[in-house]
């Protein structure tokens, strides 16, 4: 807006000025014309009156009548007689005194040369200003060349004197007005027209175009009147109105043209931008769901390799069931063999053989869940049962280490909406943890509890604990302190639990060794917290329920 301004407001004036330049140049050429028409009429009535056969006073006066009649702005003309005399004091007197316009009882000093001004004709008769004073002027001037003389109220005189030996001279009185036509003179403009910097005409413009604007300077246009020896000036100023620099019609269908583009460039940088925030939360989910992926992948290879380092421990506990079901069998091969067969031992032995199968299925499913890469499926589970799940599967190796375990579950259980496998992983990580920290002769305690509407597991040692350095680093990807650690254990527990809108933080306890707790939405608080968030969406209840 303030650029359009800036070029209306430029563009307005140059126009204006150029409106203005046209307009005077237009006047000065008319006005020209019409002082050229004075000159002409002036030569006329010389060569008429003071010719080498002068016309009479009549015909001269009849010709001075026409011009008067056909040109309104020639006030008055007249041919005068000047003759030079000298005084011998006192008054002059005589018929010649007597007949000098303007000059009865007049005195001068003795011997001085005076010009007496005699009219001969004047039309109209009467109706010019005293010669006398201009007398001295008029007959000092070059023959057959007019001068011009101020003679107040808006007119002006134009003198010329006929050739020698002519005493005559014909005066012109112009009404500096009516060199300008009302329908010529531009309304829009201050005019006037100057004789030695006496102003004849001063014309304001227009009350309707209003006032110009200060901070800006107005056209101006001036020249001198081109006529012969008639001094005249124009001049023209324009006034520069705020309203015609800038046409509050154009600029309010700029402005709305303006406003409709803006509105429609702010529309399309929101659309663009829109877009762009679009690809990027799409290139964040992307991203995500490609860490998920290799998460998901990471914690399957984690837990085969603590299947590997389980592998004796499940190896020993699978011995037990197999060698029951072996004698169990063999018990009952022989009473079967025998004469009389007894049936409620056979059916014993059969009983103990079921037992003790189910006992290695359980087992063998166990290991396959965990060590499986199944999507995670999450639901409502109960932390004392991953609890007792885990504890299967590391007593055998917690017993090989040495390790005492203690746990203190909370009754009635804990419930929270996880992924099964995913916190038996996180469990049994730090598990296997605390166990290599606190060593032979240790103990590790795990306990559940409920704390307002959070459920948390805590697993806890007796080692030496953590060096305070450590403890900022210990979930940071790559960081570990043992010789032959990958760093990914505490990361992976931290990005499992964090899934599923948990937290995991660890501690030094009192007085030694360290704790690592778990903390997890109560099942019912999580489903509460989800349907707010999802406006209560029946599919979002309905997968807290499953």
């Amino acid at each position: 807006m303030a650029v359009f301004v800036a070029l209306s407001v430029e563009t307005s004036r140059t126009r204006m000025a150029d409106e203005l330049e046209v307009a005077a140049r237009t006047l000065h050429r008319l006005i020209s014309q019409r002082v050229a028409q004075h000159d002409a009429h002036l030569t006329t009535l010389i060569a008429l009156s003071s010719g080498a056969e002068p016309a009479s006073g009549g015909a001269v006066r009849q010709v001075m009548e026409s011009i008067s009649r056909f040109y309104p702005r020639i006030a008055w003309l007249s041919l005068v007689s000047l003759d030079a005399q000298t005084a011998a004091g006192g008054e002059m007197g005589g018929s010649q005194g007597a007949a000098t316009s303007g000059s009865s009882g007049a005195s001068y000093p003795a011997g001085t040369s005076a010009v007496l001004v005699r009219e001969v004709v004047d039309v109209p008769a009467g109706g010019g200003p005293e010669l006398t004073p201009l007398a001295a002027e008029i007959a000092a001037q070059v023959r057959g060349r007019a001068s011009v003389y101020a003679a107040g109220a808006g007119r002006y005189l134009l003198a010329k004197r006929a050739p020698a030996p002519s005493d005559h001279a014909v005066v012109l009185m112009i009404e500096a007005a009516r060199l300008v036509e009302p329908e010529e003179r531009p309304g829009f403009a201050h005019l006037r027209i100057s004789l030695d910097d006496a102003a004849l005409v001063d014309l304001p413009a227009d009350a309707s175009f209003g006032p110009g604007v200060s901070w800006l300077k107005p056209p101006h246009f001036e020249k001198v009147i081109d006529g012969e020896g008639q001094r005249l000036l124009l001049s023209l100023d324009r006034s520069l109105p705020l309203a015609a620099l800038v046409p509050p019609g154009r600029l309010l269908g700029f402005a709305v043209v303006a406003g409709l583009l803006a509105a429609a460039l702010s529309f399309g940088l929101g659309q663009r931008a829109a877009v762009k925030r679009s690809e990027l939360v799409a290139q964040a989910a992307e991203a995500r769901a490609l860490l998920q992926e290799r998460e998901t992948l990471l914690a399957h290879a984690s837990r085969v390799n603590a299947m590997g380092e389980l592998a004796s421990g499940i190896a020993h506990e699978l011995t037990q069931p197999l060698t029951a079901l072996l004698s169990r069998s063999q018990a009952a091969l022989r009473l079967s063999q025998a004469d009389r067969p007894d049936m409620a031992m056979i059916s014993q032995a059969l009983d103990v053989n079921v037992r003790e199968a189910k006992r290695a299925g359980e087992m063998l499913k166990r290991m396959r869940d965990y060590a499986s890469n199944k999507a995670p499926e999450r639901a409502r589970q109960d932390l004392n049962a991953i609890v007792a799940e885990v504890v299967a599967l590391t007593c055998t190796d917690l017993e090989r280490r040495g390790v005492a375990l203690v746990l203190e579950l909370a009754q009635p259980a804990p419930e929270a909406v996880v992924d099964a496998i995913e916190m038996e992983q996180v469990l049994h990580n730090l598990i296997r943890n605390a166990a290599e920290a606190t060593g032979r002769g240790g103990t590790v305690r795990i306990a559940t509890l409920r704390e307002q509407r959070e459920a948390k597991l805590v697993v806890s040692d007796d080692g030496p604990g953590i060096p305070d350095e450590v403890l900022p680093k210990l979930f940071t990807p790559f960081f570990t302190t043992k010789a032959d650690g990958m760093g990914l254990g505490l990361s992976l527990c931290a990005s499992l639990v964090e899934r599923v809108d948990g937290r995991i933080a660890a501690e030094n306890g009192a007085p030694r060794g360290a704790r690592f707790t778990v903390t997890l939405p109560l099942a019912g608080e999580a489903r509460g917290a989800r349907a707010a968030a999802g406006n209560g969406s029946p599919s979002a209840e309905g997968r807290d329920d499953a």
